[in-house]
């Protein structure tokens, strides 16, 4: 009674995998890194960096 076919399946696959990707972001290290970056610009927009 779903009416949607097969995108059900296609939708939940696309959430764990962009779940496991995030995980696997924050396994990394890459927060910290994005953090950095950001920090970065935002003191060379107002001349301190």
């Amino acid at each position: 009674m779903s009416g949607r076919g097969g995108r059900t399946g296609v939708g939940c696959l696309a959430l764990v995998l962009g779940c496991l990707f995030l995980l696997y972001g924050i396994y990394r290290g890459e927060p910290l890194t994005v953090e950095k970056k950001s920090n970065m610009i935002c003191l060379e927009c107002i001349g301190i960096g």
